[in-house]
């Protein structure tokens, strides 16, 4: 009952959530602790948030509320060169600067066997240009996307015997969808002519969407000091975005795709544990994210079930995270991932309206533990990359090429408490005793 009192309070935090990702559409790591660790979150979890990846992780948090933000700061540019439409130029995505994502959890244990949480989960991406490279074509002055999905994560996990946990999750949620400016696209003449419904490409405002989604995951002890984790989370099946059916795929319709990967953390001291994570985010699958621009050469409009996406292939993402507990209130945090890009080169036309080139993370973070309080934060830094275009442009929009790059900071801040008698650990380790519920 506590759990479903809460869904109220993280329904209201979650609805008017935007997000620009880093790593894809989403942020690099599953809360504050997390990103501050490389964004491992299959194998170890020291907070409630990382349960919406790995549901299984919840039976070795024990009774815990987290709540807190984090802030992303990210640097977008697009730019056009060798294209008739008008000179070679740059253009910064400036209309907005910072980008706030709410985070927030709990778990609770239910008995000696199961264990109940709920989290926030969000992921998107949303460029805004006060001065719109789309503007030589005959768009507005001004563009800007928004794509917002926000859910909540109820976890359910079950421990099959002690150091072996299997978890499974359902997660409903609200998914927000706008574009502006993209006036070029809504031509019905013949010759120009690339959406199904030029009535419908922009300037439809924010349209609304339920979503659901699932995952089912694994965690435990292999040998002592080591333990593993697997997960497996569905595509966000979502309503389609009707007011917007001349512009997305197949009438309307984007849905975040489904992800999957595990871990290994190893803690060869009392104080020390690293870990390693592999994850795959299957864009290919998602018609409006893997549909590429050639589909519309090929007689494809924008708003057909196979009219032109984003064009991403597959992303995945290695990443590697250190903990160290410094003393009995100070725990210290950093990480580095390495990811492959999803944007192809030959896509950046629309690339421009959705750069997530970002391949590399530094991260770091810490925790200030006070009696059953934390107060944690971390810091993130994505290097730029640049995509440079390949045949990018059509020669129905002047040819010539297409390119983006993009480089970002994230900061963030949590505070989290553990009550009734146990203190969550998060993880199955030579720390972990008895009285913590890990027997």
């Amino acid at each position: 009952m506590v759990i479903i009192r809460s869904s109220a309070l993280f329904a209201l935090l979650v609805l008017p959530c935007t997000a620009w990702a880093t790593l894809g559409a989403y942020e690099h790591g599953a809360g504050i602790k997390s990103q501050g660790a490389g964004g491992i979150t299959y194998a170890y979890g020291e907070d409630s948030i990382p349960i919406s990846y790995n549901p299984a992780l919840t039976v070795s948090l024990g009774n815990r509320n987290d709540i807190g933000i984090s802030l992303l700061i990210p640097t977008s540019y697009g730019e056009f060169e060798g294209n008739s439409a008008a000179p070679d130029e740059r253009y910064k995505a400036d209309g907005q600067k910072l980008y706030s994502i709410p985070q927030g959890g709990l778990t609770r244990r239910l008995n000696e066997r199961w264990s109940a949480g709920l989290t926030l989960y969000s992921a998107g991406l949303g460029p805004d240009y006060r001065e719109s490279p789309f503007a030589r074509f005959g768009g507005a002055s001004r563009v800007n996307l928004t794509l917002a999905s926000s859910g909540a994560a109820l976890a359910l996990a079950w421990q099959a015997r002690p150091h072996q946990a299997f978890g499974v999750s359902i997660i409903p949620g609200y998914q927000m969808f706008r574009a502006n400016g993209l006036q070029f696209l809504g031509s019905d003449a013949p010759e120009t002519r690339a959406s199904a419904r030029p009535d419908r490409t922009t300037g439809q405002g924010l349209d609304g969407s339920l979503t659901i989604g699932g995952s089912v995951g694994w965690h435990g002890e292999i040998v002592p000091g080591v333990v593993g984790g697997i997960s497996y989370r569905t595509k966000t099946w979502a309503q389609k975005h009707r007011a917007y059916r001349g512009l997305l795929p197949d009438g309307g319709g984007i849905e975040l795709p489904a992800i999957w990967g595990g871990g290994v953390a190893w803690t060869p001291a009392r104080t020390l544990t690293l870990a390693v994570d592999f994850q795959r985010f299957e864009y290919e699958g998602e018609r409006a994210f893997g549909n590429r621009i050639v589909n519309l050469s090929e007689g494809n409009l924008l708003g057909d079930k196979n009219g032109p996406g984003f064009g991403f292939r597959n992303q995945d993402a290695y990443k590697f995270g250190a903990f160290w507990r410094a003393s009995d209130v100070v725990t210290l945090r950093a990480g580095y991932i390495h990811a492959t890009s999803p944007a192809r080169s030959s896509e950046t036309f629309f690339n421009l309206l959705g750069a997530i080139n970002t391949t590399t993370h530094y991260t770091a973070g810490a925790t200030w533990m006070f009696g059953d309080w934390e107060l944690s934060g971390f810091g993130s830094y994505a290097p730029t990359k640049k995509i440079q275009g390949e045949n990018s442009v059509g020669a129905a929009f002047g040819g010539g090429e297409a390119n983006t790059s993009y480089w970002g900071m994230a900061y963030g801040l949590s505070v989290g408490w553990g009550f009734g008698g146990q203190k969550s650990v998060g993880h199955y380790s030579p720390a972990a005793s008895p009285s913590d519920g890990q027997q």
